[in-house]
């Protein structure tokens, strides 16, 4: 008897500096590229922006900043990913957002491709779910819900 293998639809994201991950399909809800940001004084480096966007405050994360120190270098009109997480399945989804380099790609993912993090990506760790492989890299899969949590802030 053979195992039935699962199949997820994900989106590739794009970080810049050679930073790729997942979220899952459902996580990516809108790829914005023209829009405005605004920073807000006195924040992390890695999350000094903000979108406004259907009357909400969006935080928005520069993943390059916050993995390498680096701001992403980013075009005239810069690449946007609104996600959505829930903390809890009895709480309300959220909106969060992430630049990102180029537009995600929707890609299908499946339980053989999962995989361990390898050691030169363990700055990866405190918000993988797990990870995968996929055309020879190791891709984690973000943990939203952890990475704009107040823990995660806070350095918990």
């Amino acid at each position: 008897m053979t195992e039935e293998v699962t199949t997820s639809k994900a989106w590739l994201l794009d970080f810049g500096a050679g930073l790729q991950a997942a979220v899952g399909h459902h996580e990516m809800w809108q790829v914005l590229i023209s829009h405005k940001l605004f920073n807000v004084p006195g924040t992390l480096p890695y999350c000094n922006e903000v979108l406004i966007f259907q009357k909400q405050i969006l935080p928005v994360v520069d993943m390059s900043q916050l993995m390498e120190g680096q701001k992403i270098n980013q075009a005239e009109e810069p690449i946007v990913g609104i996600t959505v997480y829930q903390t809890d399945q009895s709480q309300p989804v959220q909106y969060s957002c992430l630049h990102l380099a180029t537009m995600p790609q929707n890609i299908y993912v499946n339980d053989e491709q999962e995989c361990e993090l390898p050691a030169n990506q363990k700055h990866w760790e405190p918000f993988a779910l797990c990870c995968f492989s996929y055309k020879d890299m190791v891709i984690p899969i973000i943990n939203l819900a952890h990475l704009f949590s107040e823990q995660f802030r806070k350095g918990i």
